[in-house]
C-alpha cells in the first residue's frame, strides 16, 4: 500500500473578510463557493480561520470565473487587491502609513508574507535608476499559470497603498508579469493605467529608485517604532505556532493516518459511516470527504484498508468468533464480511485462520 502524500500545513485566513467584500461586489455567492471547496465555514474568523492552499487556489479560479460570468467587466483579483485592508493587522497598518519614506515602508514587505500566506514572498530591489517590488511564490507546484491570480491582487493592494503614502501620485511606471496575457489584459491595463509587458522572467511593480527616499507627510517615528516592536513580535509568534503545528503534523501524520488510526482506536467507527468519523476529526463531512479525494483516497478505501488490517489481526484470536470480528467490523452481517474478505485476500475469514502464519 502506498502512502499518501503528507498533508501541508494550512495557512491563515486573515483576509476571509476582504474575500467576502470583493465577492459582494463582483455579485457572486462566495459562501456557496466555500461549501463547495470544502472550507470549514463553521470557523470564518479572521483570526482564527485557516484554509488549505490548493482549496485557496479553487476558491481563486471559481471567483475569477464566476465574476467573468456576470458580464460586468470586473476581474476578481483586482477588486479583491483594492477592497483588501488591515482589519485584523492593524499594527501593519500603523507601521506604513506612519513611515518616514517608502524605503522605510518597504520593511512591511517581509513581515506580510510569514501573517498571509507562507509561500508568497514580497521583496524590493534596486537596478540602476530602476527600484521594483516584486512578488514571488515559493512552493514546488507553484508556477506563473497557478498563481497568477494572485500576483494581480497583491499588485492591486500595493498600488492602493502607495497612492495613499503619496498622496494619491502614482508610484509605478511599469508593471512586468511572468504569466502569459489572458482575457483579463484590456481590464488590468485600465486599472494599473500604466505599460504591462507579459511572460517577463519576475513579476514586478517598476518605479524611480530616488521616491524610494521622498520625505512622507504621514511620518510619526514613535508611533513607527512601536508598531515595528509589535508587528515583530507578532512574525516571531506566528513562526512559533507553525513550528508547533509542523510537530503536531509529524506526530499526527496526515490526514488519511489520522483517520485509519481513529478507526483502529475506535472500532465503532467502521459502522457508523462518514459523518460520525469527520464529528470524530472535529471536520465537516462535505470538508473530509473533499480532502481525501484531494488526496486521491476516499472514506471507503481507508475504511476497507483498516478493515482488512483489523480482520487479518483478529482472525489471528481462534477464540474470537468470525460472527463478532464480522461485528466489531461494522458489517450487516457474516455474509458480507465473508465477502469482502474473500475480495481483499483471496481466501475465506475460516480459510485465512486455518492457513499456518497468517
Amino acid at each position: 500500500m502506498t502512502a499518501p502524500a503528507p498533508v501541508e500545513p494550512p495557512i491563515p485566513f486573515v483576509t476571509v473578510t476582504n474575500w467576502v467584500r470583493a465577492a459582494n461586489l463582483c455579485g457572486i455567492d462566495i459562501g456557496r463557493i466555500f461549501e463547495e471547496e470544502g472550507v470549514d465555514t463553521s470557523n470564518l474568523h479572521p483570526e482564527t480561520a485557516v484554509i488549505l492552499r490548493e482549496t485557496m487556489q479553487r476558491v481563486m479560479q471559481r471567483c475569477v470565473d464566476e465574476t467573468r460570468a456576470m458580464g460586468r467587466g470586473q476581474h476578481f483579483p483586482l477588486v479583491l487587491g483594492e477592497t483588501f485592508a488591515f482589519e485584523y493587522m492593524s499594527d501593519i497598518e500603523t507601521f506604513i502609513t506612519t513611515s518616514p519614506t517608502l524605503r522605510e515602508a518597504a520593511r512591511s514587505l517581509e513581515w506580510i508574507p510569514p501573517l498571509l500566506n507562507p509561500y508568497m514572498q514580497i521583496s524590493l530591489a534596486e537596478h540602476g535608476r530602476e527600484a521594483r517590488m516584486s512578488v514571488a511564490f515559493n512552493h514546488p507546484e507553484g508556477s506563473p499559470d497557478n498563481t497568477w491570480h494572485f500576483t494581480e491582487g497583491v499588485f492591486a493592494s500595493l498600488l492602493k497603498f502607495t497612492r495613499m503614502l503619496l498622496g494619491g501620485q502614482q508610484l509605478f511606471g511599469r508593471i512586468t508579469l511572468q504569466h502569459a496575457p489572458h482575457q483579463h489584459q484590456a481590464v488590468c491595463e485600465a486599472f494599473f493605467q500604466v505599460p504591462i509587458s507579459y511572460s517577463e522572467p519576475v513579476s514586478a511593480m517598476w518605479f524611480d529608485r530616488a521616491l524610494l527616499d521622498l520625505p512622507l507627510r504621514g511620518g510619526f517615528p514613535l508611533l513607527h517604532e512601536q508598531a515595528a516592536q509589535r508587528v515583530v513580535q507578532q512574525v516571531a509568534q506566528r513562526a512559533e505556532q507553525l513550528q508547533q503545528d509542523a510537530s503536531a503534523l509529524e506526530h499526527a501524520g496526515n490526514l488519511v493516518h489520522q483517520i485509519e488510526r481513529a478507526l483502529a482506536q475506535k472500532p465503532r467507527l467502521l459502522g457508523l459511516g462518514l459523518e460520525a468519523l469527520a464529528e470524530e476529526l472535529h471536520l465537516h463531512a462535505r470538508t473530509l470527504q473533499r480532502r481525501l479525494r484531494d488526496m486521491g483516497d476516499s472514506h471507503s478505501a481507508i475504511l476497507g484498508r483498516v478493515r482488512y488490517g483489523l480482520a487479518r489481526q483478529w482472525l489471528q484470536d481462534p477464540a474470537l468468533p468470525i460472527e463478532d470480528i464480522s461485528d466489531r467490523l461494522g458489517f450487516s452481517d457474516r455474509r458480507s464480511f465473508t465477502q469482502a474478505f474473500t475480495r481483499w485476500s483471496g481466501v475465506t475469514p475460516s480459510q485465512y485462520r486455518r492457513s499456518p502464519g497468517p
